[in-house]
């Protein structure tokens, strides 16, 4: 909320930016200096069979982060 009142920069996913870069409220500033990726981790016991759902979710996620890339 302060950086889009214009009280300083701040550093966020992409996606809780888009709408705000998309209709001027912020601007990217240091463009050519991204931040390093933030790895995420699903954990979940090896020993046992992976439930259905759970097995969906980790390859739609996979497949996300993947595509997103860049």
């Amino acid at each position: 909320a302060l950086a889009r009142l214009g009280f300083g920069l701040l550093q966020a996913p992409r996606y809780r930016l888009e709408k705000d870069l998309a209709d001027g409220t912020l601007i990217e500033v240091l463009e050519d200096f991204p931040p390093t990726p933030t790895p995420l981790f699903a954990l979940y016991p090896q020993n046992r069979q992976l439930a259905p759902r759970l097995r969906a979710f980790l390859e739609w996620a996979s497949r996300i982060f993947a595509e997103a890339r860049l």
